[in-house]
Formats: C-alpha cells, sequence, structure tokens
C-alpha cells in the first residue's frame, strides 16, 4: 500500500488531509518496521561489529505506534 493510497482512504473515511498524512506516515513507518522485526527478529547483529543488539526497527515500530494511537479520532479500522 502506498503512502497516496492510504490518505485517500483516510479522507474518505472524514480525516483531514493533513492528519491523514500525519498517520498515513505513521502507519507505514509501522508496517516497515513489523516486516523487518518479523524477518530479522528482535535481536539482530551490529553491522561493524557482529556483536548482538536490539534490532532498531523496535523503536520506529513502538514511535510510530504511539503517533498513531494518539490520533484517535482517525478512523482506520479499514487500514488493518
Amino acid at each position: 500500500m502506498k503512502k497516496q493510497d492510504v490518505v485517500e482512504s483516510l479522507v474518505i473515511k472524514g480525516a483531514p488531509k493533513d492528519r491523514a498524512t500525519i498517520y498515513a506516515d505513521a502507519f507505514l513507518e509501522y508496517r516497515e518496521a513489523c516486516e523487518n522485526i518479523e524477518k530479522y527478529g528482535i535481536i539482530v547483529s551490529h553491522p561493524r561489529t557482529a556483536n548482538p543488539i536490539e534490532n532498531p526497527y523496535l523503536s520506529i515500530r513502538d514511535r510510530a505506534s504511539k503517533k498513531m494511537l494518539s490520533m484517535r479520532l482517525i478512523q482506520a479500522d479499514h487500514l488493518w
């Protein structure tokens, strides 16, 4: 799903375009982060040292999740 598709579907559901755009960004960040975590796991290898580290996409996922949850007036059930 592309950003424009998400924005358009949210606007159709009644969201103002500016808020729909912000929500779409957070939604797509969340999806990308979840895909990365699912593919590589929550513990990954550091690119230079190969030491185990927490997947950096965990914080991206959590930040996007908080942003979406703070926008409670956006009707986004159809995206999930």
